[in-house]
């Protein structure tokens, strides 16, 4: 099937824009701003060249890149699936670093889950849980994202056991990201045991695995921000797309596509990368195969994109990784997130959900900051003023971005 672009939706009236008393700032087309604008037909051409590399052919043979991926990738059709019983889970903290203050940054982890599929059983149908610390080296700041994945795979712990118990009963747990962290699958074993949260993460995932495995509760990790090149290892080089884009380009809707299984792509993959990076290829192959050897869970995930049947505004495949505990099989499960389907967004509506329910608003980080100036008020005579100082903000140019909002009146 010969690749065409997605037909663009017809344009829609606008709704009448209510009158704010406070207007917005308008934008000053300052010199840096009139550079940035100019550099957007470099973007264009990139963008374009990449498509052009990707469809037209390449070498002696004459073949498309995306005709080889065709050949080579198994595709099949999704069902409309009823969801089994599910739990979706999710982590969040603040992107920007968190609160900048004198003392160091505050900073806040924030995980949680929605219940989906008519589940049963006496927990809560969502919950939610945060952890708040006080950073104040960049190296600490640099393993916030593990901490998050670490809060996570807590909570995943946490359910499980619940379904051990008889409090729920779901089949299923979806998670907002990969299943296992990639940095436990590429870095080598003397790293992960020198890293105190790289070694706890990998030991409560090896957990993890085994107790959902030991219930039969089958996990997918929902990837929305995938920039992986793993078709990669079907033509030997990285394509000119990430997988995400060549796969919402090749696949029509209410199809998949099964890229492989992590045991038998993630060596050949680590050659390329080496490769490229001009380090040694079987060096790099060894380090993933022997990860992959002390985890043997993590060699048979799966993964696979699909094109949900429902047209969506963004025409997007999305990125699942499959660990299918419950035996169910990859299309039946496919097939189920298919009928999870957010028209908004592509993307299986309970995902949406816990990112929502879980988002962490930056003014939060403000009101810990003012309570925790509010118990330490209380000691001053112990610890002094100095102790107040420290919660101070290092820019209070920036403080804005955690004061509570100014309200708008409409006219």
């Amino acid at each position: 099937m010969a690749w065409e672009p997605p037909v663009p939706r017809e344009p829609t009236a606008e709704p009448p824009v209510p009158h704010l008393a406070e207007e917005e700032e308008e934008l000053e087309f300052t010199p840096a701003i009139r550079s940035l604008l100019e550099k957007s037909r470099d973007i264009a051409e990139e963008i374009i060249k990449r498509l052009m590399e990707f469809r037209e052919p390449s070498g002696g043979s004459g073949e498309r890149l995306w005709e080889k991926i065709e050949s080579v990738v198994i595709r099949g059709q999704l069902g409309y699936e009823e969801p089994l019983p599910g739990l979706a889970i999710d982590s969040t903290f603040p992107i920007d670093g968190g609160m900048e203050l004198i003392g160091g940054r505050l900073v806040a982890i924030v995980a949680g889950y929605v219940s989906f599929g008519r589940l049963q059983g006496r927990i809560l149908p969502r919950q939610s849980f945060a952890s708040v610390r006080l950073v104040d080296t960049e190296e600490a700041l640099k393993t916030i994202p593990y901490h998050a994945k670490l809060y996570e795979k807590k909570l995943a712990m946490k359910l499980l056991k619940a379904i051990e118990n008889g409090d729920a009963d779901a089949k299923i747990i979806l998670f907002d990201g990969e299943l296992v962290p990639y940095a436990l699958l590429f870095k080598s074993p003397e790293s992960i045991g020198k890293s105190r949260i790289l070694s706890r993460l990998s030991t409560i995932m090896q957990k993890l695995l085994e107790k959902a495995r030991e219930h039969r509760i089958t996990l997918v990790g929902v990837v929305k921000r995938s920039y992986s090149k793993l078709l990669a290892v079907y033509t030997g080089r990285r394509l000119p797309l990430n997988d995400k884009a060549v796969m919402s380009l090749v696949l029509d809707y209410g199809e998949y596509a099964v890229v492989g299984r992590f045991g038998d792509i993630l060596p050949r993959y680590a050659e390329i990368i080496a490769r490229e990076k001009g380090v040694d290829p079987k060096k790099y192959r060894s380090i993933v195969s022997v990860n992959l050897s002390n985890c043997p869970d993590c060699s048979n995930i799966v993964v696979a994109f699909y094109k949900p049947h429902t047209r969506t505004p963004s025409h997007q495949a999305v990125r699942v990784e499959v660990l299918d505990f419950g035996g169910y099989g990859l299309e039946r499960i496919l097939s189920m997130l298919n009928k999870l389907t957010n028209p908004g967004t592509g993307l299986p509506y309970p995902i949406d959900l816990v990112d929502e329910y879980i988002r962490l608003e930056a003014r939060v980080l403000e009101l810990v900051r003012r309570k925790v100036i509010g118990h330490i008020a209380q000691v001053l005579d112990v610890v002094g003023p100095g102790a107040v100082m420290l919660l101070g903000h290092t820019n209070p140019e920036k403080r804005y971005i955690y004061e509570p909002r100014r309200r708008f009146t409409v006219g």
